[in-house]
């Protein structure tokens, strides 16, 4: 299969093999771009012709030479916001909100389904199935996603691989590395090595922006 773009969702095998030019996306869970990444992706989680990909394209290109803080200026013109559907409000919902505040504010913590379930007065079946229903991803897909971003945000700070790994809760480095390359389908010591011309930013949201999504 081969294509200029493709769109796919985060359960999906790949390798990001750096090979000439190439722009690559990840939304956060739940984004109104996380949205429309997953409704091109479609229900095989895979599209080799995604219908904005002219747009994306030409964004890629125009992030190559553009200053980071106009990064989310030409990220949100480039995407059709207007296509989509009103998302699940779970302003109303307080346990599950309460739950994602945790899984966001505390990505290091290990707190397991069933205490989550306990903290807000829910069972494990309940809790897991609300919030897929509402979220879209399972509540360890979601953690998992937040303490690579944690881990992330701490790199581009300045700090090793090993202290990143560790204050965001992943066992140590061999545990991060295998996981970013999961998710990422490239090794973390590829992407922050010194010298590699390699333009990326991260858009850390805060709390309860994310939460207006949902």
């Amino acid at each position: 299969m081969s294509s200029r773009c493709f769109v796919f969702d985060g359960t999906l095998s790949h390798e990001t093999v750096l090979n000439g030019p190439v722009g690559i996306l990840f939304a956060d869970p739940g984004s109104e771009i996380g949205e429309i990444l997953t409704r091109e992706a479609g229900p095989k989680g895979l599209s080799s012709n995604p219908t904005w990909a002219p747009e994306l394209i030409a964004t890629c290109f125009e992030i190559r030479t553009a200053n980071p803080e106009k990064y989310p200026d030409i990220l949100s013109s480039s995407f059709p916001f207007n296509r989509l559907t009103p998302a699940k409000k779970i302003q109303d919902n307080d346990r599950l909100i309460h739950v994602l505040r945790i899984l966001i504010e505390s990505p290091e913590e290990t707190v397991n389904v069933e205490e989550l379930a306990s903290e807000i007065g829910m069972s494990e079946s309940w809790l897991q199935h609300e919030f897929k229903n509402v979220v879209g991803l399972p509540i360890r897909a979601f953690r998992k996603w937040f303490r690579i971003k944690t881990a992330v945000i701490a790199l581009k700070q300045g700090a090793k691989l090993a202290d990143a790994a560790l204050s965001a809760g992943f066992y140590d480095q061999a545990h991060f590395t295998n996981v970013f390359r999961e998710i990422f389908g490239i090794s973390p010591s590829i992407v922050f090595k010194k010298g590699e011309s390699i333009r990326w930013y991260i858009q850390n949201e805060e709390i309860d922006k994310i939460l207006k999504v949902f």
